[in-house]
């Protein structure tokens, strides 16, 4: 029996359990490829998309990045620029303050200087109209009491005395230069030392 039934049995031909697998499999695949693998799918294209997104937004935020580097660099290359302005105009301005000190001291000093003169000038007239109202008498009093006796010509005396004034003039004028050479020196060289 056993050789019988081993001899009905071919194993190249299929017997009715390869048709009921074959069924079974279809209809497994079926369901897979129905209801497992498109959920499977989609969820892989999604994450897929979620993964290029990421790199599309990785790579804007790089470009944004370098773009904020970039005007951070311009507006700090402004800044320098605009402090460099500020401080050479802050400079401008303070020679030309000091020019403007420099020339209104000066100024000041030239009209200290002229007034000075006036002054002096003044002085020296009335110092001389003084001595000139005064000089007569002084000289012949003086010439009384050197002499011992009173002089009784009033003609010569004044003469004499006028003579001696306008001596004392031409003097006077030169000295008086020379007094102003001086005086004109001296505030030169103050006016130097303020400077």
């Amino acid at each position: 029996m056993l050789a019988q039934g081993g001899s009905s049995q071919n194993f190249l031909l299929p017997n009715g359990t390869f048709f009921y697998v074959l069924i079974l499999f279809s209809v497994v695949f079926f369901l897979l490829a129905k209801f497992i693998v498109p959920p499977i799918r989609q969820a892989m294209e999604e994450r897929a998309e979620r993964v290029r997104q990421l790199q599309r937004d990785r790579e804007e935020a790089d470009e944004k990045y370098r773009q904020a580097e970039s005007r951070h660099a311009e507006v700090l290359s402004d800044a320098r620029n605009e402090a460099s302005s500020i401080r050479d105009e802050a400079r401008g301005t303070a020679r030309e303050q000091a020019a403007e000190q420099r020339g209104q001291a000066e100024r000041e000093i030239s009209e200290i200087r002229e007034r000075g003169e006036r002054e002096l000038d003044t002085q020296r007239t009335r110092a001389r109209g003084d001595l000139q109202e005064k000089l007569p008498d002084l000289s012949r009093t003086l010439a009384e009491r050197i002499l011992g006796r009173p002089i009784s010509d009033d003609a010569a005396a004044r003469s004499t005395t006028e003579s001696y004034v306008r001596s004392l003039d031409s003097s006077g004028s030169s000295s008086a230069s020379t007094v102003a050479a001086g005086s004109s020196s001296g505030p030169a060289s103050t006016e130097s030392g303020e400077a």
